[in-house]
């Protein structure tokens, strides 16, 4: 039998309690390409704001968070890439996305966006910054952030093989 599939054999019936937290990477690479998980608002330690963006939260704190979310997913590519050129060994981002916890009738979840969008362009650059990206407004999101940004990388050369 498969190690993968006697594991799973052997596996609980259920998840561990409530609050026993899995081992989530900050980043994952598969070959040239770096996967940075989610990102919620927090500086050291504390989150920016709390709530839904148009109700608990203004936009302009809201925009403040994307660039927190942001500038924590620039931190987890420096961790990963730190031996191999860290930010230096990204030759662009491929796409971001980004979660805006959203009142009821919020619609300027892009305008929260766009503050992640300009950290990455002036961090990375023009030709290395731009990228796709998506925007969505969600009821919630995980700690009460009120956004969260995911963000997928293209590496260099030597910095694609671990």
């Amino acid at each position: 039998m498969h190690d993968a599939a006697a594991r799973l054999a052997a596996a609980p019936d259920g998840p561990g309690p409530l609050g026993e937290r899995p081992p989530v990477a900050a980043a994952r690479r598969a070959g040239p390409t770096l996967i940075v998980s989610g990102q919620v608002a927090v500086r050291d330690g504390k989150l920016l704001a709390a709530g839904r963006v148009g109700e608990d939260v203004p936009i302009e704190a809201a925009r403040s968070c994307a660039w927190q979310c942001a500038r924590n997913v620039l931190t987890a590519v420096q961790d990963e890439l730190g031996d191999e050129g860290g930010l230096g060994a990204v030759e662009h981002v491929e796409a971001v996305t980004v979660w805006v916890a959203s009142a009821p009738g919020f619609t300027d979840q892009h305008l929260v966006a766009d503050a992640a969008t300009e950290l990455f362009l002036d961090v990375l650059g023009a030709a290395a910054g731009r990228h796709a990206r998506a925007a969505l407004g969600v009821a919630a999101l995980p700690t009460g952030s009120p956004v969260e940004v995911q963000a997928t990388f293209r590496l260099r050369g030597t910095a694609a093989t671990p």
